[in-house]
């Protein structure tokens, strides 16, 4: 049985996914269910059969690439596009009208600096997943929202690494710059999560993310569906059943 993928296209994507070969799928069901980013950039790296515009899933944007993993869904469960998720639907989640907006956005001067806010990447979220315990007194949700919020926000002229220039050299000046933003004092640390949380509303695209105490999650877009709970859109769920059970993960 041949799988039917039609091509996705967004502002900045366009792409064509193709089934995993049960190879693939026993690769991804090895590694470890604790670092979803990982397992999700693995994933995309596997199933993209082509792209057109920007070619590593770890530069795509956090939505861009819950919009790949949950087109990959669509076409392969049972319950067809607009699969359930809990009580609630695909569609309850997918902002599709609302892409993104390819612009540093201003976030405002605190502490004689000026920031700016950088979209969050892939290459961004698996770099907070591997720093989880290595900053002192942030764990849980706190570790998420400070590590997103120094990767994304940079100075106004600043020259700020991305994850693409080299994941320990990355890692390195993200723990730095998140002890940085918690010797902020108490009154201008609280301006700057003010500013950073706005502009970050602001640059939602295709998913409200938000973080949760192990990692991302996608909240429903409001509306009917403003009452469901947050909803996961993890690399595993692409895997078969058969895959699962004999990468040792059984449903």
């Amino acid at each position: 049985m041949t799988i039917y993928f039609p091509a996705l296209r967004t502002k900045r994507l366009t792409v064509q996914l193709r089934e995993l070969t049960i190879g693939e799928s026993l690769q991804l069901a090895a590694m470890p269910p604790h670092k979803p980013e990982a397992v999700c950039t693995a994933f995309l790296r596997s199933a993209v059969a082509e792209v057109k515009g920007i070619a590593d899933p770890v530069e795509w944007t956090v939505g861009e690439r819950l919009l790949v993993i949950a087109q990959y869904m669509a076409a392969t469960l049972e319950d067809g596009p607009d699969f359930a998720l809990g009580d609630g639907r695909y569609s309850d989640y997918l902002d599709g009208a609302r892409d993104i907006d390819d612009v540093l956005e201003e976030v405002g001067e605190v502490g004689g600096d000026v920031w700016r806010a950088r979209h969050l990447t892939g290459g961004m979220a698996e770099a907070i997943e591997r720093l989880d315990g290595e900053v002192e007194h942030v764990s849980g949700r706190l570790h998420w929202l400070y590590g997103a919020m120094a990767a994304q926000l940079v100075r106004v002229n600043e020259e700020a690494p991305a994850p693409g220039d080299g994941e320990g050299a990355f890692d390195e000046w993200l723990v730095a710059r998140m002890r940085t933003l918690l010797a902020f004092p108490d009154s201008d640390a609280e301006l700057l999560m003010g500013l950073y949380l706005h502009a970050r509303e602001r640059m939602q695209h295709l998913f409200r993310v938000e973080f949760v105490q192990d990692g991302i999650v996608a909240m429903p877009k409001g509306g009917a569906a403003a009452d469901l709970p947050p909803a996961r859109f993890p690399a595993y769920s692409c895997l078969s059943k058969f895959a699962r059970q004999m990468g040792g993960k059984p449903d």
